[in-house]
């Protein structure tokens, strides 16, 4: 028999890694019973897919509805070489809790059924080497990213990696965490320097330590330790605040040959992948949560005969630029009839006034429309849907010559 792996049951290896991924966390949960048990019926189904990949693979006659147990002895008829499938007691029991959740309402308990990850894990793992002759670990859950420039690093760096270019490799993955999560930890074009040569630099660095970005990482189940030995290993990425291209910069404290590793770029890729799928889950809850700057844009008129849109807020902030020392002068006067389409943003401190942005209000900033300040009583301001698709300024790919080291 061939052993080349037809592309119908890669994806049920795929999807089986997904469904233990998924297992394997639930599970992690021992004080959470529900969420355990959804676990043991993750776990219950990745063994499934994974044997039914076994099956499909030796060309067994896949009829009817199959259980668990069934593909045992399918894949026993079907191999030529009469391999032994392992763990069937383990997932004689498996079936058994899987059953009793779903068709009697009985929990597992957490404690005694804690091992069932690993069990899972090693029955897949086993399978896949002695029946497909495919390492479990090599396998890839890339193709299920759906952010295309995250993917698109990914997979260059999969190719770097393979053709022995480490430090490449790990190059291109730390673009690819940008794109995921650490675009985000830029400093906002409206904060205040905190010194002048921050002031005077016109590169920003992404700042993945600050308090709010860890509690971020947590609440997407990233762990933040391994997140920062991947930092470690990676170099960290800047954008030119006039020009929006992106740099990356080595910390010669760990960004050194000594750890352009084959072993630490392997963890690197695995470690970018998962925290990509990890930064996707809301896409699989049972909610639906949509910023209102992704569907509308405002459009902001005079409430009467003028509106004066300043450069200062008229409550002055030490987070926020222009410096407090500079003047508070007008930088758009909105005549009655006319009107501006951006975004009126308030906040806490400011309930009594918006801050514009439009690219109708001059800008000093090339990457970035004009901001302005202005009483909540001056104007009107009526949400639409947005006319023209979201930006795309901030999702650049890098290409040969598009993004360098400092």
């Amino acid at each position: 028999m061939s052993n080349k792996i037809r592309t119908e049951v890669y994806e049920r290896v795929v999807l089986a890694k997904m469904l233990h991924k998924a297992g394997e966390a639930a599970c992690a949960s021992r004080n959470d019973r529900m969420v355990f048990t959804k676990g043991i019926l993750l776990l219950h189904n990745a063994a499934e897919a994974a044997l039914g990949a076994v099956a499909d693979h030796l060309h067994a006659k896949l009829t009817g509805n199959l259980y668990l147990l069934d593909y045992y002895d399918l894949i026993g008829r079907a191999d030529p070489q009469r391999k032994p499938v392992p763990y069937r007691t383990q997932m004689r029991n498996l079936n058994t809790l899987r059953n009793n959740a779903k068709h009697q309402g009985i929990l597992p308990d957490p404690k005694s059924n804690a091992h069932f990850p690993a069990t899972v894990y090693a029955l897949i793992e086993e399978i896949c080497q002695t029946h497909i002759e495919l390492d479990f670990a090599s396998v890839s859950l890339k193709s299920l990213i759906k952010q295309k420039e995250a993917l698109g690093y990914i997979e260059r760096a999969e190719k770097e990696i393979k053709g022995g270019e480490i430090e490449e490799g790990l190059i291109s993955l730390a673009y690819a965490m940008y794109h995921i999560c650490e675009f985000v930890t830029l400093p906002s074009p409206f904060s205040y320097p905190d010194t002048q040569k921050e002031e005077e630099t016109p590169l920003q660095f992404t700042q993945p330590y600050k308090t709010e970005y860890t509690v971020e990482l947590i609440e997407r189940g990233v762990d933040p330790y391994l997140y920062h030995r991947f930092n470690n290993l990676t170099p960290r990425i800047a954008k030119h605040k006039d020009t929006g291209k992106l740099f990356y910069w080595w910390d010669k404290s760990y960004g050194h040959p000594v750890n352009w590793t084959i072993p630490n770029a392997r963890f690197c890729l695995h470690f970018c992948i998962e925290t990509a799928l990890k930064f996707q889950r809301e896409e699989g809850e049972a909610y639906t949560l949509i910023s209102y700057s992704e569907v509308f844009e405002d459009v902001i008129e005079p409430a009467n005969e003028e509106a004066i849109i300043w450069n200062q807020s008229s409550h002055p902030s030490k987070h926020l630029f222009p410096k407090t020392s500079e003047l508070r002068n007008p930088v758009l006067v909105l005549k009655k009839g006319q009107s501006i389409v951006g975004s009126a943003q308030d906040s806490e401190d400011r309930l009594d006034e918006w801050l514009v942005m439009s690219e109708d209000i001059p800008s000093k900033l090339k990457e970035f429309p004009g901001f302005g300040f202005v009483l909540k009583r001056d104007v009107k301001v009526t949400p639409r849907k947005k006319q023209t698709p979201k930006s795309a300024s901030d999702l650049e790919v890098r290409k040969e010559g598009e993004a360098d080291g400092i």
